[in-house]
């Protein structure tokens, strides 16, 4: 009995669907390996607060990421993020803590402290503590024992020379400190080296920002900062090189204008900074960087978004960073939804008295939306003109006030407050914010009779004591 062939077409799809598989695997072996997991766990001693405060900064474009974590019985917490590449993280319990800490995908990192002592009872273990370890002696013999910041700023009255001589030597100091340290991986090397030079350079354009200086040319300006080789990567993810760009970036945009006699549009700056990328004066890492926190601050303003749409095209043409160029469509997309004329989402929310409210039953009304929360300063600020405002509107205009408190905190925090009308809540992780793009409050929006966004950035009712909103609520009802 012979054995029948498989007939090629059935080989061949037995083959491709075997490599298919292989390929997958491959895949998702590389995606999972993409990603770990970094984890931050403690333990607090007479805690003043019953939970810790985290913010996590995944690069310099994104929007930061905020945690509050409780307690447990035991005085204990844990956190954990999964990461690509190194980020900076925020940590506090209370007023006690640190700001713009670097951490790496793979950190396991432990701690426990006193809380009425914080930096004398700071203890730390784990993968990657030696970073931490050394961010506390770096503080302790540059912040503590002597404060070389304000040592700067004497010296800033000083003649350039001296000053920039002492700029360029404390910077030497601080990197030579950082070299002594042992079992610290390059990438953080490489990324606090840049830290300090941008931390370091960064007060000379400042200085060179005087009026006093305007004549110096750009090449000038850049060869007063002394910059070490540094790896692309570091220059880019680097919070305080990058801020150094930023500045220097400032700088070259207000030469410019000088020239012109004119200030330069939002297109001229953005291709200013484009022509250094050219020109090779800049890296494209940091290109992109500073090209993308442009944009970013561009959309959030909602300057002219047709204009900015065409900027948002040649970046995504120019930039090779996949998360950079995720968020600015995000962001450029979500500008769209929200702008004047475009239908606000609809809602349904229980109000303090448990009765349902919904947007589309204030139809043939203008509505006056408020996103706030008790722990938000600038909220409970600007709810105190609320009233004033009302005032002067009678039926026409609904005022719905909608807090992100957990539900205790907001029916205390409307009591305390005396906030009279409408008071809804949500969940801070509600998709209702996302629709509205709400990513820091207060926000404020303005909806009109049609139930579309009657204007694209509502003013703080804050502004001229609530005087500048009512000529804008105004201006919406003669519509």
């Amino acid at each position: 009995m012979s054995n029948t062939p498989l007939t090629p077409k059935g080989g061949f799809f037995l083959a491709s669907t075997y490599i298919a598989i292989i390929l997958l695997c491959i895949f998702f072996s590389v995606v999972s390996n993409a990603q770990s997991t970094f984890k931050l766990s403690g333990e607090v001693e007479n805690p003043t607060e019953r939970k810790v405060l985290i913010t996590l900064y995944r690069d310099w474009v994104g929007d930061e990421e905020e945690y509050e974590i409780a307690l447990n019985d035991k005085n204990q917490f844990s956190f954990s993020a999964n990461l690509s590449q190194v980020a900076y993280i925020d940590f506090y319990c209370a007023d006690q803590g640190f700001h713009y800490w670097v951490i790496e995908p793979t950190d396991d990192i432990s701690v426990k402290f006193n809380q009425k002592d914080f930096w004398n009872t700071f203890k730390i273990e784990g993968n990657g503590s030696e970073k931490w370890s050394y961010y506390v002696q770096q503080r302790n013999k540059f912040e503590v024992k002597r404060d070389w910041e304000k040592e700067a700023d004497i010296l800033r009255k000083a003649p350039q020379n001296q000053y920039f001589d002492f700029l360029d030597n404390e910077q030497s100091i601080q990197i030579e400190f950082l070299d002594n340290f042992q079992n610290l991986s390059e990438t953080f090397k490489d990324l606090r080296k840049a830290d300090i030079v941008g931390m370091v350079q960064n007060n000379k354009i400042d200085y060179l920002s005087a009026e006093k200086h305007q004549n110096l040319t750009e090449e000038q300006v850049k060869s007063a900062l002394v910059v070490p080789n540094l790896t692309p990567e570091s220059q880019a993810n680097s919070l305080e090189f990058g801020n150094m760009y930023l500045n220097l970036m400032d700088l070259f945009i207000a030469k410019a204008a000088l020239r012109k006699k004119k200030d330069l549009n939002e297109n001229e700056e953005y291709f200013l900074i484009k022509s250094l990328y050219i020109r090779k004066q800049i890296s494209p890492e940091l290109t992109e960087r500073i090209l993308a926190f442009k944009l970013r601050n561009l959309i959030e303003a909602e300057v002219n978004v047709p204009k900015t749409q065409a900027l948002v095209n040649d970046y995504l043409l120019l930039s090779q960073n996949r998360d950079y160029k995720n968020y600015i469509t995000k962001k450029i997309n979500l500008s769209k939804t929200l702008s004047q004329g475009s239908p606000a989402k609809s809602f349904t929310l229980k109000d303090i008295d448990g009765k349902d409210v919904s947007l589309k039953e204030f139809r043939g009304k203008i509505v006056y939306l408020d996103f706030w929360a008790s722990w938000c300063g600038p909220c409970i600020y600007d709810l105190k003109f609320i009233k004033t405002i009302k005032a002067n509107f009678k039926d026409e205009v609904v005022f719905i006030q909608i807090s992100l408190d957990k539900e205790a905190e907001w029916r205390e925090a409307v009591e305390a407050n005396n906030i009279k009308g409408i008071n809804l809540r949500v969940d801070e992780n509600s998709s209702l914010l996302k629709s509205y793009g709400v990513s820091g409050i207060p926000a404020y929006f303005l909806i009109d009779k049609e139930g579309n966004f009657a204007v694209s950035q509502v003013t703080d009712p804050s502004n001229d004591k609530g005087k500048e909103l009512i000529r804008q609520i105004e201006e919406v009802l003669k519509r």
